[in-house]
């Protein structure tokens, strides 16, 4: 099994990504972990970024290289570090439900292209905002 790690700074310098294969049964997906969902431009006293455009602009940048490897990767399942933000409880308790033949509740390609989408549109609009562009 390969898992592949991408570097892809925003929430923090140093945020990874990751694309995992995974298999339900016989069929095979494949599983995109975006690694940060917020951005702070400090944390603890620690600057990460000089100023709210520069962090604005890596994470835009990062939400854009991200879109392009899944696309590439044909991801179609979302996993987050964060469960509230992909109602994961909710899929946990679907799957329980499922029955043989069902689709899976964690797989939804168009789900995840429209998250990716909705994280471009309001960093975009941020960084419009703060830069006033």
């Amino acid at each position: 099994t390969t898992i592949t790690l991408y570097i892809t700074p925003g929430h923090t310098p140093g945020t990874v990504s990751l694309i995992v294969p995974l298999k339900d049964g016989n069929q095979r997906h494949v599983g995109g972990i975006y690694g940060g969902f917020t951005l702070g431009i400090a944390r603890s006293g620690v600057p990460y970024f000089p100023d709210w455009p520069t962090g604005l602009k890596t994470y835009l940048a990062s939400v854009r290289r991200v879109k392009d490897y899944e696309a590439k990767a044909g991801v179609d399942t979302m996993i987050t570090i964060h469960s509230r933000i992909d109602k994961m409880m909710d899929k946990l308790a679907a799957l329980k439900m499922r029955k043989p033949g069902e689709p899976h509740p964690f797989v939804n390609k168009e789900l995840h292209q429209r998250f990716l989408n909705l994280l471009d549109e309001c960093v975009s609009a941020q960084l419009a905002w703060r830069t006033k562009t």
